[in-house]
Formats: C-alpha cells, sequence, structure tokens
C-alpha cells in the first residue's frame, strides 16, 4: 500500500469521501493526523501527553485541542499543532477532513488529515512527554488493532486499539486512524 500512495493519492481519496458532519456541541476540538514521507513511505505523528496533566494525562493522541471564541476549525488545528509540537505556518500542508466524531466528554471533534516535509519538531514540554512517528503501514496493517465493547449501564460503544510500541493508541485516536486506513484502502 505505502509503495503506491503518495500525497496526491491521499488527498483524491479525502476529497472524494463523503465526510459525516455533526452539529457543534458546547465544547467543539479540532485535531490533526499527521502525516510525514520517508524513505519506507509514510510515518503518522502521534504525541505521548505528561502524564500530570487533567485531560488525557498519559495517553497517545493526535495534536490538536479546543477550539478558541472565535477561530475557525482549520485555525485551531494549526495553532495547537504549532503550540504542541513546534511545526508552524506553512509547513503544515492540509489535505483533507475526516468524519466529525463525538469525544467521551462530549467534545464534537473534527479530524484533519495534513502532511508536512520537514520532522523538525520542538515539543511543548508542559503538554509532550514524547512524539511517536509510527509507520502507516503499522495502522493499514491492522496486525496490532482490536476492539472492545464497553458498557455503562443501559450504553455501550466500540472502543479501538492499536499497540505501537509500549503504549497503546485507543479510543477516538485509534478510531480516527482506522477510518483513516479505511479510506485508503478503498478503490
Amino acid at each position: 500500500m505505502a509503495e503506491t500512495c503518495d500525497i496526491s493519492t491521499i488527498q483524491s481519496k479525502l476529497s472524494s469521501y463523503k465526510r459525516r458532519t455533526l452539529a457543534a456541541t458546547p465544547r467543539v476540538a479540532a485535531v490533526l493526523l499527521l502525516l510525514i514521507p520517508s524513505e519506507d513511505g509514510f510515518r503518522v505523528i502521534l504525541t505521548k501527553r505528561v502524564r500530570t496533566l487533567d485531560s488525557h494525562g498519559g495517553e497517545v493522541s493526535f495534536p490538536g485541542g479546543s477550539v478558541d471564541s472565535g477561530e475557525s476549525l482549520c485555525g485551531a488545528v494549526l495553532r495547537e499543532t504549532c503550540e504542541e509540537i513546534g511545526l508552524c505556518g506553512d509547513s503544515v500542508r492540509l489535505l483533507g477532513m475526516l468524519d466529525d466524531e463525538i469525544s467521551r466528554w462530549g467534545h464534537r471533534v473534527t479530524p484533519f488529515v495534513g502532511v508536512a516535509e520537514s520532522a523538525d519538531f520542538r515539543i511543548q514540554e508542559s503538554e509532550v512527554e514524547q512524539i511517536y512517528d509510527v509507520p502507516l503501514d503499522h495502522f493499514i496493517s491492522k496486525t496490532t488493532y482490536w476492539t472492545e465493547v464497553w458498557f455503562r449501564g443501559d450504553d455501550h460503544r466500540t472502543v479501538h486499539f492499536y499497540k505501537w510500541q509500549r503504549d497503546i493508541v485507543w479510543g477516538l485516536t485509534a478510531l480516527i486512524i482506522n477510518k483513516f486506513t479505511d479510506i485508503l484502502a478503498k478503490e
């Protein structure tokens, strides 16, 4: 897959994808599934959040966060990416968007897919403990992917997981990755 998957193919698949949009909730966020080209195909950039954070501490996630008042989704995802991992301005090119999702905390989350030619990261140490660059093929192969059904009262939801090294990528991050790889797999 990686050999035949280039930026224009990804952009074409994203532009022909009929994404699902959801009504705004009181809290709106945007995240970036960031791709970096490498000799062995694309790599997906993930952050491991500092364990002491109140929100998602110790979890593996995409760069991104809440949309400020008066800010666009696109503006928020680029601002958060700049703040968290130091890729700013024109260094990130947005390729498209995926389905809106509702987080376990009730945020409407809009995922963007983007690419950066450089991996010249500057970590915001108060938020990000580590950056992972995971081969896209790791997620495409789905060899470490699984789902579980979690129950809470009468409600249940399917929770998505990937294993990466010693960490688990789970929840909304894993769901977004899975949807992205499914889009890439479509002819």
